[in-house]
């Protein structure tokens, strides 16, 4: 487990990691990411959303078109690693889709009393930060986003 300081995300041996902050959005069929993030760490691959010409219609009607996806390992603040397909396309926050948690095995909770992403197999808990009805995770990615095939099984 990865120990969390008060600052945020802390380094994984010598390497630093890129803090990612990503809403989770039930209204989201896709996991999505901008261009920018991450762009100095993890390489945009020609994905199959891509390669069949796949665009996204966000909440004013506008059509963006897929540019790719990225694969990563998400380091959580509370030490649960996950695996991450992302597409990237022009938004302006990262979503995680609700959808695709629950495809993948998760539960996704949202309470005042504390909300979060259960594994449903491991019962690992991911916890979730909420801010004036905004529900966002925080993770860390090293450098390559390096996809572990232990944790590929427990990804969304």
């Amino acid at each position: 487990r990865m120990a969390v300081e008060p600052e945020g995300l802390n380094p994984i041996g010598d390497e630093e990691l890129e803090e990612v902050t990503a809403a989770i959005d039930s209204g989201a069929t896709y996991n999505v990411m901008d261009t920018k993030t991450l762009s100095q760490r993890v390489p945009i691959a020609e994905g199959p959303a891509f390669v069949r010409g796949v665009q996204y219609e966000v909440a004013n009607g506008v059509r963006i078109p897929n540019l790719g996806e990225r694969k990563f390992v998400g380091h959580m603040e509370d030490g649960v690693i996950r695996s991450l397909t992302v597409q990237v396309c022009d938004v302006n926050k990262s979503l995680l889709s609700v959808s695709k948690m629950v495809k993948g095995g998760n539960r996704v909770v949202f309470d005042d009393a504390g909300s979060y992403i259960e594994d449903k197999v491991t019962k690992e808990k991911i916890w979730l930060t909420e801010v004036q009805g905004l529900y966002t995770v925080k993770m860390g990615v090293k450098k390559g986003g390096t996809r572990d095939p232990v944790f590929s099984r427990r990804g969304y």
